[in-house]
């Protein structure tokens, strides 16, 4: 497996969870299932025994569900088209919440509840359910993402003080004395200027400043690591970079380390 598309996935997953919008919506999904009780879940459940089942399903589910359509899109699909982006995350979505609802299902019901007619009914019900779900959000991406996949695919304004060999990526800004070394995925350039400026010339890459001196694209990230009391994160082209005190805040809340 893609280590690097692994880690994506995490940080994504990771900063998705942080939103107290998706918090709430969960919260309100698992009350109102757990209340109304379908699938004869009313019938064979007490109130809080049921909003306990429904609370765990919703959320167990849906993080599933998320993590693999989103692993899913980055192994398989890409920027592809939407007619193949769908089927590629949707197949192995449904798969995963279909065993996680069926292991639910035999604790909460018993193991003899759970047979080869309701497996596959409820292979059925969770396909339909996946696919609705990762249709709206591709298609929510595409609406409202548009202006900012724009800017995100346009040249960073940085990169036109770099050689034309080694315009690429960017990957980060590092601060050597009084000059940017302005790093790509072709290489580096040093350039006089003062760090604020580069990173306001960054354009619509994803970044943050994680030092005085040093900045860099959030998915040129790969890993963190810990030494010492230290943070340092690794870059795609396999740099580290080290995390300062006050910058560490801002790195957590990106899910970066």
């Amino acid at each position: 497996m893609n280590g690097s598309a692994l880690q994506l996935t995490l940080r994504e997953m990771q900063r998705h969870f942080r939103d107290p919008r998706t918090l709430g919506i969960l919260a309100v999904a698992a009350v109102v299932l757990g209340l109304a009780g379908p699938f004869g879940s009313f019938e064979t459940m007490a109130v809080l025994p049921r909003l306990a089942y429904w609370a765990a399903t919703v959320v167990v589910t849906y993080a599933a569900g998320f993590f693999v359509s989103a692993l899913a899109d980055r192994l398989v699909t890409g920027k592809r088209p939407f007619w193949l982006r769908l089927p590629a995350m949707v197949v192995p979505t449904s798969i995963v919440v279909t065993l996680v609802v069926t292991l639910f299902n035999a604790i909460a019901f018993g193991a003899e509840q759970v047979g080869v007619g309701a497996f596959l009914l409820l292979s059925g019900q969770c396909l339909a359910v996946s696919s609705a779900v990762v249709a709206v959000m591709l298609l929510l991406e595409t609406k409202d993402g548009s202006v900012a996949q724009a800017a995100a695919e346009a040249p960073a304004p940085v990169l036109e003080r770099v050689p034309l060999a080694q315009r690429g990526r960017l990957l980060a800004l590092v601060v050597e004395d009084h000059y940017v070394d302005i790093v790509t995925d072709r290489g580096k350039t040093l350039v006089l200027m003062r760090l604020a400026d580069a990173v306001r010339e960054t354009g619509g890459v994803a970044g943050l400043q994680i030092h005085r001196s040093h900045w860099v694209a959030r998915d040129a990230v790969v890993k963190a690591h810990r030494t010492e009391g230290k943070v340092l994160l690794e870059l795609s082209n396999g740099m580290r970079l080290p995390v300062s005190r006050g910058y560490m805040a801002g790195v957590r809340d990106a899910g970066l380390a």
